[in-house]
């Protein structure tokens, strides 16, 4: 019997490729790894590391294939652990935004969203916004990165919250509205102290 498949995200390393090469990247790494894995999801291009989102039975081929390409950093099971508490979630997705892993963020954040109520059902909103944002820039669309951004700062400031789960939705709000303005789409993290500040 053939063990399950799994989506997994392989971290790669950087080699100097930008968002706006995403579609040529993708192709060319459906064709690296045709028939070692079911499907390969996307790809997904920060100023670091290049996230590959895909499905297989065993990852290990999958790793070693890519390894033509670059350094492989890291390769994770999504979904192996489910922060349980808002707090928990907030945390471990600012922690994900902080290393440029949107995605991941956007997914942790999701699972506690749908039993929110009220205010802070409102603002984490926001922040899902705010990684999905981050996820179409990844992916080269800066149109659709600034649209999904302005979204997320309405969906902040009509939370109402100055904080959520140590946060300061207020600074975040801030450091969105200053990429906003900005001509340049540019990435904002958050720092372990759980500060936003955009990349340079």
């Amino acid at each position: 019997m053939a063990p399950p498949s799994v989506r997994y995200i392989a971290f790669l390393r950087n080699w100097g490729i930008g968002p706006d090469q995403h579609d040529e990247l993708l192709r060319e790494v459906r064709d690296l790894l045709r028939g070692l894995c079911e499907q390969v999801i996307d790809a997904r291009i920060g100023p670091d590391r290049i996230e590959v989102d895909f499905v297989a039975s065993d990852p290990e081929p999958v790793r070693s294939r890519l390894s033509a390409l670059s350094d492989v950093l890291q390769v994770v099971g999504v979904g192996e652990s489910s922060p349980g508490s808002l707090d928990e979630a907030v945390r471990e997705a600012t922690r994900l935004i902080g290393e440029g892993r949107y995605w991941e963020a956007h997914e942790v954040l999701e699972g506690v969203w749908r039993s929110a109520e009220g205010r802070e059902k409102v603002a984490l909103n926001g922040l899902i916004l705010f990684a999905a944002a981050h996820v179409k820039l990844q992916r080269g669309d800066e149109a659709g990165y600034r649209r999904v951004l302005r979204r997320a700062l309405r969906a902040l400031e009509s939370s109402g919250l100055e904080e959520l789960a140590g946060l300061n939705l207020r600074h975040l709000a801030s450091a969105i509205s200053g990429a906003l303005e900005s001509s340049e789409a540019r990435y904002i993290r958050i720092d372990r102290d759980r500060r936003p500040s955009p990349e340079t």
